[in-house]
């Protein structure tokens, strides 16, 4: 009997307002979040008073946070002054934030200022999770828009309960039952006007699509959020079988063609998405227009380097018909630096620099190694530029270093971003990796030489 009393609170059915926190608490164990000790998003709404209330009887200690906007004037302060108000008859700590927002989609930076605020604030103070007051309600609406803006599986399993540090202990239970749950604590909250008017697309959904959903078949808006849980494990599957040929290297996260294309097409935009996802956890997830943008690139880019710019700053690159990159736009070092003897930093690599009495032949043929004359020094280590020349060893002629990358296979978008040591005159004496110019090989009669080793740290 117990186990469908459990079960009936789980997913939210005939439940007593009393018994709202328990729900929360199985939900809560059921995706694993860590409540001891969360940061508390509270906009003074009833989900989110709901999800304070119920976080402070559950015997945990939120620190609170709310932020302003700015955008809806006396209202926004008349809410930060009861956020306060409330922490302050709870006890719990509490912490304003300002967000200033630019000229671009208002909710959309709302929302990202939000949740930057919280990821730095729960950063500082070692908090256990940053929980959020989202409901079944919430899940159901965006799975409505995502359905209509044409969304594949990751959209129409709406909104996860556990993302990175984010925990959503509301999220399988109805707004109805939160609003009974204040009634019954007799808990005011604020009331966001702004949610009322059917200007935004999300209000029209949830003041007008979901009721005549419920008019033809009741508890749809259950029924739509317990399907996107449904998808979400479908969808966990997927990513589970493709996770495999998704690494890390360094900064960048690589999946090989071939790989990649030996996999039924459905797989392989998960593996597009899992690649994304790997990059840049937490962020949004890639549309299914540039999904299919980089599986085509892949598809059609045989030869040489392809590159496609993502939102957020992230490059995807198809190398060779090799292998498919993911990593964040940067811009290399401009500078140069000292190559001293020793060990040091340059970029992402490290150079280790000996004196030495000669050459080793057999030392100096790996990639990574180079000799050279140390009197043609001092030498310096910067990044390889346009018109940058070199006299490769035995070459017998010139060659411009982005094409002895080139005929070396180094991608296009990496050539500007590899490292070169110049002598004293500011000539090219060595590309990492690649080769030496004849002017400071280390021949017979040189005394003394230097020998350079490199690595790639991430």
């Amino acid at each position: 009997m117990a186990f469908y009393r459990s079960f009936a609170i789980l997913y939210n059915i005939f439940m007593e307002p009393s018994e709202f926190p328990a729900a929360a608490e199985l939900t809560a164990r059921r995706f694993g979040m860590d409540l001891s000790r969360p940061l508390a998003m509270v906009s003074g709404g009833p989900d989110s008073v709901a999800l304070l209330r119920v976080l402070v009887e559950l015997g945990s200690q939120p620190v609170v946070l709310h932020v302003d906007h700015g955008l809806r004037g006396e209202e926004s302060l008349m809410d930060a002054e009861f956020v306060r108000g409330l922490c302050e008859e709870l006890g719990l700590v509490h912490v304003e934030r300002r967000a200033e927002l630019g000229e671009g989609n208002l909710h959309e930076e709302a929302r990202r200022e939000r949740y930057h605020f919280a990821e730095q604030l729960a950063g500082e103070r070692g908090l256990s999770a940053i929980a959020t007051g989202h409901t079944a309600d919430d899940v159901a609406e965006t799975v409505v828009l995502n359905l209509a803006r044409g969304a594949g599986l990751r959209g129409l399993s709406g909104i996860p309960p556990v993302r990175g540090q984010v925990v959503r202990p509301l999220i399988r239970h109805r707004r109805c039952d939160i609003l009974s749950y204040l009634e019954h604590l007799g808990q005011p909250y604020r009331t966001d006007r702004s949610n009322l008017t059917p200007k935004y697309a999300r209000n029209r959904v949830r003041l007008e699509v979901l009721p005549i959903l419920e008019e033809l078949y009741p508890r749809a808006g259950d029924n739509i959020a317990r399907g996107a849980s449904l998808l979400r494990e479908d969808l966990e599957v997927l990513e589970n079988l493709v996770a495999g040929i998704v690494r890390k290297r360094g900064k960048e996260v690589v999946v090989p063609l071939g790989d990649l294309g030996r996999m039924p097409s459905a797989l392989r935009r998960h593996a597009v998405r899992c690649a994304h996802a790997k990059l840049a956890p937490g962020e949004t997830y890639l549309g299914s227009a540039a999904v299919e943008g980089i599986l085509k690139l892949a598809q059609e880019r045989r030869e040489g380097t392809g590159v496609l710019h993502l939102p957020a700053g992230v490059i995807a690159a198809v190398r060779f018909g090799e292998e498919l990159a993911l990593y964040r736009e940067t811009e290399p070092s401009s500078g140069e630096e000292d190559l001293l003897v020793g060990e040091q930093g340059f970029d992402d690599w490290v150079v280790d620099v000996r004196e030495v009495a000669g050459l080793d032949v057999k030392d100096a043929a790996r990639p990574e190694v180079a000799y050279l004359d140390a009197s043609r020094g001092p030498y310096r280590v910067r990044m390889a530029r346009e018109g940058d020349t070199i006299r490769p060893l035995g070459l017998g002629g010139t060659k411009k270093v982005f094409r002895a990358m080139m005929d070396r296979k180094v991608p296009k978008d990496l050539r500007h971003r590899t490292p070169v040591v110049v002598g004293a005159s500011g000539k090219v004496a060595w590309v990492f990796l690649g080769e030496t110019d004849e002017e400071f090989k280390v021949g017979a009669g040189i005394e003394k030489a230097l020998r350079l080793e490199v690595k790639k740290t991430r």
